[in-house]
């Protein structure tokens, strides 16, 4: 299963430190390091746009049983950065957005993206 997750902040500078931040956590997370690859990369650029810089963190889960361990260090990652915007998380075509810090929500969050109701990626 992987996930492409966003961080959308108003400033540019402190979207890019935030993403940071997230990529940093859990790279470094011991729950998700035998079960999870994590990387940085660039989105495809939207229509218009220039791409060429990190916007996205891409987290490939090799077991389902590391979602719980994704959905915890997600919200505890948010928990310990109260002013963090929102966690755009992408999969089959589909998106959610975290708001929230209680690692169950997120976890059905995640979940949903991997349900039979979301669809092939375009």
């Amino acid at each position: 299963m992987e996930f492409r997750i966003r961080i959308q902040e108003q400033n540019e500078h402190d979207e890019r430190e935030a993403l940071l931040s997230l990529y940093q956590w859990l790279y470094k997370h011991d729950a998700l390091e035998r079960t999870t690859e994590v990387s940085l990369s660039e989105a495809p650029p939207e229509e218009g746009a220039m791409g060429g810089a990190w916007d996205v963190v891409n987290v490939v889960l090799t077991h389902a049983t590391a979602l719980a361990n994704l959905a915890l260090a997600l919200a505890t990652w948010r928990k310990t950065h109260p002013s963090a915007p929102p966690l755009n998380a992408q999969a089959n075509g589909t998106a959610v957005t975290v708001h929230t810090d209680d690692p169950e929500a997120v976890r059905r969050l995640l979940e949903a993206l991997n349900g039979p109701e979301a669809g092939p990626e375009d």
